[in-house]
């Protein structure tokens, strides 16, 4: 009896103990898909940022501002006309390249993420393109299940 009793305590403790573990896993699980999404979409804001040509520079600066929003967005969309005129008057590319990224913090509605982008840019004084580099931070928020882009800096 005392036996059947003791192994009815360790059962329930073993069940207890898996049980925790499981939603342990989940709950890592959850935080490593919350980093990873914050992080896709980090290097691809990054890469449409840095990845534009004169001929299609709507359809790119469009790109920028479908990923973004808050200060961001009303930033880069006031900016816009300005910037056209530059990069179709200079006839202006750049072709990014993400070298690395990373989540330096992250909760489940918010992420900064910095990414190193090398970007060759050609215009009228550059035919042959200069090589740029860019570290760039991002804060990323999520709004209904996507991850945007509230603030872009570069920082190198």
């Amino acid at each position: 009896m005392i036996l059947a009793w003791a192994l009815s305590v360790l059962l329930v403790i073993a069940l207890a103990g898996a049980t925790l573990a499981v939603i342990a896993l989940r709950k890592q699980s959850a935080d490593d898909s919350e980093r990873e999404g914050a992080m896709k979409a980090g290097r691809q804001l990054a890469l449409d940022f840095t990845t534009y040509d004169y001929n299609t520079w709507d359809a790119d600066s469009k790109r920028v501002l479908d990923d973004s929003t808050g200060q961001f967005k009303q930033e880069f969309q006031s900016g816009i006309d300005a910037v056209k005129t530059d990069v179709v008057t200079n006839k202006a590319t750049s072709k990014g390249d993400v070298k690395e990224a990373a989540v330096v913090s992250n909760d489940k509605d918010s992420a900064q993420v910095l990414v190193i982008v090398n970007a060759v840019v050609t215009n009228t004084a550059s035919a042959d393109g200069v090589e740029r580099r860019y570290r760039i931070k991002l804060d990323m928020v999520r709004e209904k299940d996507r991850w945007l882009t509230a603030d872009l800096q570069v920082v190198g």
